[in-house]
């Protein structure tokens, strides 16, 4: 039996919702404040995520699939441990690494070299291992000769270019993805798909929530279907999007 990298026992991420009164208060923080203290005023839950459970064993690569709205980056973003489940257990082995905004963290007044280590100490990486990748970093994006200057004199494609060479630079053991990187000029673009190739065949485990169902089909070997925070459908890839397409198709005949 494979390795499970995650499980998700019954997870559930719920925020408190403000009313149009509640909202009122704020122009008042004396009032609000002592409605809070005295417990006058309560607040309605909406539930982001529902009781979802599932794991990824080793070797699995997992597509997340679900119409806008349906919770697929919370989902990410919670697996990643940048949100917190409000109930349910989240267990994982290994590393975890979401590549979701690779610009996060980047500081437009620092140097190129500055905005390496910023970038890495954000995603988690020590000063050692940040100080190792940098080799790697300026051959990749090919700004050895621009790192000491500020940010804000690089033009969009180099920004473009470093953000992606520092998020991309290791592999972990899972990895989660919202939506491909390819973006930058057609040889960059080539660079970038290839790193992006490298990273998923050395991970021991994936997921991923893309709307493209040829990357999804060429990438994943099973699927999870999201409807408004819930998780109605998971098994083999082609099950799960044939049953999205189905509930897809029902939907739009409900509507006519």
């Amino acid at each position: 039996m494979s390795e499970v990298l995650l499980k998700a026992d019954r997870i559930s991420l719920s925020v408190p919702v403000f009313q149009p009164s509640d909202r009122q208060l704020m122009t008042n923080p004396l009032q609000f404040i002592t409605d809070l203290y005295l417990s006058r005023t309560t607040r309605g839950i909406a539930y982001l995520l529902n009781d979802i459970s599932m794991e990824v064993r080793a070797g699995e690569r997992i597509g997340i699939i679900g119409a806008n709205g349906a919770g697929k980056s919370t989902l990410l973003r919670l697996l990643a441990g940048i949100y917190k489940p409000t109930t349910g257990n989240l267990t994982t082995s290994g590393s975890v690494k979401g590549l979701f905004d690779i610009s996060l963290g980047m500081n437009l007044e620092a140097t190129g070299l500055e905005n390496i280590y910023m970038r890495g100490l954000q995603m988690g990486y020590g000063f050692s291992e940040i100080r190792e990748m940098i080799p790697d970093i300026l051959d990749f994006s090919e700004l050895e000769k621009d790192i000491e200057k500020p940010l804000n004199t690089y033009s969009t494609g180099m920004r473009l270019r470093l953000a992606v060479a520092v998020s991309t630079t290791r592999s972990p053991d899972l990895l989660l993805l919202d939506e491909w990187i390819g973006t930058g000029d057609m040889r960059f673009r080539d660079k970038v798909k290839e790193r992006m190739d490298q990273l998923v065949e050395q991970a021991h485990g994936l997921i991923i929530a893309t709307h493209n169902t040829v990357l999804m089909k060429a990438l994943c070997t099973r699927g999870i279907v999201l409807e408004g925070g819930n998780l109605v459908y998971q098994g083999d890839l082609d099950d799960a999007l044939a049953f999205y397409e189905e509930e897809v198709r029902a939907v739009a005949a409900s509507k006519k």
